[in-house]
């Protein structure tokens, strides 16, 4: 996996092969060896999450040589997963907005700020934001995934969903209907019943999707009080291409194209718990880890 991004080296016949043919200001630019642990945007990010780090985008390697990759504390920092975010409890998505940085007062040539941005972290339905992250700090985050990238009228935005620290805990039981496969889902040995999933043909999902599941509903804050209606959920989410999703009544149906990893599929989720918003949060979450990056 690259880590140490060499600087490409000076070409005098341009990037044409025909040679410069006008004044180059390259010279009075910056352009140093840099790390590919230290992402400064979403397409960076995704880089170094799938080991595809390439020289632009990248913030400045500390120790400019290669060799040294094992004992900068970039590296160790990023192995042990260090540095990241303290992941909101009871919040197993995430909605990162990226913000500019505001423009360096009174700079005049290049400032230090263009094109730079931190992220602003909210519940998945928006509002004000639980945390404030940079791009390398979301890097480190132990056992996330994230959706594809969209921009709508406030920006670029992605979803970060969390591994359930409690998910090797979960059972899942699998029953063979016809040509269906039918999932109860339940925190652990003996515990109630969560919810079942019910597969029409093959299972477009991983085992592992299914105890995600199960420990992020398991992790519902006990609410106390009159029953509350339905949380309402939209169709479709934005960054998570191919899926569709409805609710009726205790029912929840995942519609999902032929994609190519898996075939078209539907699936009915059964709710033993109320269809509340920690739940509605819980299904969203399982949306966006059927197709994280």
């Amino acid at each position: 996996m690259p880590t140490f991004l060499e600087q490409p080296g000076y070409g005098p016949r341009g990037p044409d092969g025909q040679g410069w043919s006008r004044l180059s200001l390259n010279a009075h630019f910056d352009a140093r060896h840099q790390c590919g642990w230290q992402p400064t945007h979403f397409a960076t990010l995704f880089e170094a999450t799938t080991g595809r780090q390439r020289w632009g985008g990248f913030d400045r390697c500390f120790v400019s040589h290669p060799g040294s990759c094992t004992t900068c504390p970039v590296q160790v920092r990023r192995l042990a997963y260090q540095g990241g975010i303290d992941w909101p409890a009871g919040m197993p998505l995430l909605l990162a907005r990226v913000r500019p940085l505001p423009p360096t007062p009174g700079a005049f040539f290049a400032d230090p700020a263009s094109g730079r941005s931190s992220l602003e972290l909210s519940a998945w339905r928006g509002g004000p934001p639980v945390l404030e992250a940079g791009w390398v700090e979301v890097l480190n985050i132990r056992g996330r995934q994230m959706s594809w990238c969209w921009q709508d009228e406030q920006g670029e935005a992605f979803w970060l969903v969390r591994n359930h620290p409690g998910a090797d805990s979960a059972v899942v039981l699998n029953t063979q209907i016809g040509t269906g496969i039918r999932h109860e889902l339940y925190a652990g040995p003996g515990k109630p019943r969560l919810a079942v999933l019910s597969c029409r043909g093959s299972c477009a999902h991983e085992a592992y999707h299914l105890r995600h599941l199960a420990a992020d509903l398991a992790d519902r804050p006990y609410l106390t009080g009159a029953p509350r209606p339905d949380a309402v959920i939209p169709r479709q989410l934005p960054g998570v291409p191919l899926v569709t999703l409805t609710h009726a009544g205790e029912s929840s149906i995942i519609d999902r194209d032929r994609s190519r990893d898996y075939g078209a599929s539907t699936v009915q989720i059964d709710w033993d718990v109320p269809f509340d918003e920690p739940t509605a949060a819980s299904l969203m979450a399982h949306t966006v880890r059927l197709v994280a990056l």
